[in-house]
């Protein structure tokens, strides 16, 4: 018997459009369900972590060793102000407020337009022709959806360092422009261990969020090609999305072939980032520069495939990528071979990494690129306490079923997996790392751990 539920031609059509529909739409379901999870649908309202993230945070790819604040955005009833505080001694926020595609409209705080001074920017609706206010940073939006994705940086992994991120973050402000002469008071939830799952669903989910987007934002220019393909699978603006049945498994055929695309470019497509080394940046050249300039090039390729990849195993937007942050990736150890969650792995960081705040490499699980369920430590960093350093100032960082007796302070153990993957965080990152004067080096299996 055929369990193939692609059966007629009229199928496989659905089927194609709904596998590239998939691929293009990735950082807008991304983003959809990062607010119906997180924010419980609510727009203009914070959401935070009061300690430090733990794995019942299922997000993907998130930094353990920091404060997230996060808040989603809705101007269809007029234009949005994000104040941002200045920061006090001791303290960095770095951070983006992107639109709902994730395309970047402003770095903001300690890397970002107001260099760490604090501003009030102001989000404004498509379409919006109307006069800004001096005192504000206008930021123009092409979606009504937005978010915000700040980053308390401590400077030490205290407890003190924590209570100083907490109290920038609780300076932040976010109101009505039409609410600016007296702003109510911003909301905030701490979701501070509630357990928040926002790994991409390769289900009929993934459809029924992106009919959501469609219904909520208007059609861009460059995409007016996927209304048409959209429409073949049944998700059209102003009408109801219900598919029968065959339609569902059709459509859920399609999300698993569009993830299985994406997985297979993710770990076979990308170059490496050092001369014969493992580790790769998650986006290629031709992505990073149309994300840059907002997709508004006319005369080059839309990079939407590029997009998809990076938009299945993370939720970022940098508008000047190397500018405070940057982001390495790993898959398999120094001779090719995909990371084995049985095995036990040592990887030698050179002395010097150069960083203003800090540097990390952290383990996520290589199905879901969010942390390992169970575990109970995720990073190795240059504030991790009691982080062995070597003589010669280089560190060994450890990956394993169980830590080497001796070696705990710098060993992150595999756990619940079957296999995983390693980024490497470098924050306030200096420009010896993109010229690649200095260079991270790969993980190498141990036959013999002791």
């Amino acid at each position: 018997m055929n369990a193939d539920p692609v059966r007629s031609t009229l199928d496989r059509g659905i089927h194609r459009r709904a596998v590239e529909s998939a691929v293009w739409a990735m950082p807008a379901v991304n983003f959809e369900l990062m607010r119906e999870v997180l924010a419980a649908g609510e727009s203009n309202t914070f959401v935070y972590w009061s300690h430090l993230l733990d794995w019942h945070n299922q997000t993907l790819t998130p930094n353990p060793d920091l404060i997230y604040y996060m808040a989603f955005f809705d101007t269809h009833d007029g234009p949005v102000v994000v104040e941002i505080p200045a920061e006090s001694a001791g303290q960095a926020l770095n951070g983006t407020i992107c639109n709902l595609w994730q395309v970047p409209l402003a770095d903001v705080g300690h890397f970002g337009v107001d260099q760490g001074r604090g501003a009030k920017y102001l989000i404004l609706p498509p379409e919006w022709d109307s006069p800004v206010p001096e005192e504000y940073i206008a930021l123009r939006s092409e979606t009504y959806g937005s978010y915000a994705l700040l980053r308390s940086v401590l400077s030490e992994g205290t407890q003190q360092a924590l209570d100083r991120g907490l109290e920038l973050c609780r300076r932040i402000q976010v109101y009505p422009l039409a609410q600016a002469a007296d702003p109510p008071p911003t909301r905030a939830r701490d979701l501070d261990g509630a357990i928040v799952d926002t790994t991409i669903p390769y289900d009929i989910r993934f459809y029924r969020l992106l009919h959501r987007v469609i219904q909520d934002e208007p059609w861009l220019a460059r995409d007016r090609a996927f209304a048409e393909m959209l429409a073949g699978i049944g998700i059209e603006k102003g009408k109801d999305f219900n598919p029968s049945p065959q339609h569902i498994a059709v459509l859920e055929a399609a999300i698993a072939e569009a993830h299985e695309w994406l997985r297979t470019a993710y770990r076979e497509t990308f170059e490496p980032f050092f001369t014969g080394s493992q580790w790769f940046f998650p986006a290629t050249q031709d992505f990073i520069e149309a994300q840059r300039d907002g997709f508004e090039a006319h005369d080059q390729l839309y990079p939407y495939t590029s997009r998809g990849v990076i938009y299945h195993m993370a939720f970022i937007g940098l508008k000047h990528l190397g500018v405070g942050q940057f982001y390495l990736v790993n898959l398999r150890d120094k001779d090719g071979a995909l990371f084995d969650s049985t095995n036990t792995y040592r990887m030698p960081v050179p002395a010097d990494v150069p960083v203003s705040q800090y540097w990390s490499v952290t383990m996520y699980d290589a199905d879901t690129h969010g942390f390992i369920r169970g575990n109970t430590k995720y990073s190795v960093s240059s504030q991790t306490p009691g982080l062995t350093t070597n003589p010669d100032g280089t560190v060994d960082v450890y990956f394993g079923p169980h830590a080497l007796p001796g070696h705990e302070a710098n060993f992150i153990e595999t756990g619940n997996s079957t296999g995983f993957e390693l980024m490497f965080r470098f924050y306030g990152v200096g420009p010896e790392v993109l010229t690649k004067q200095w260079s991270l080096r790969d993980a190498e299996r141990l036959a013999n751990p002791t």
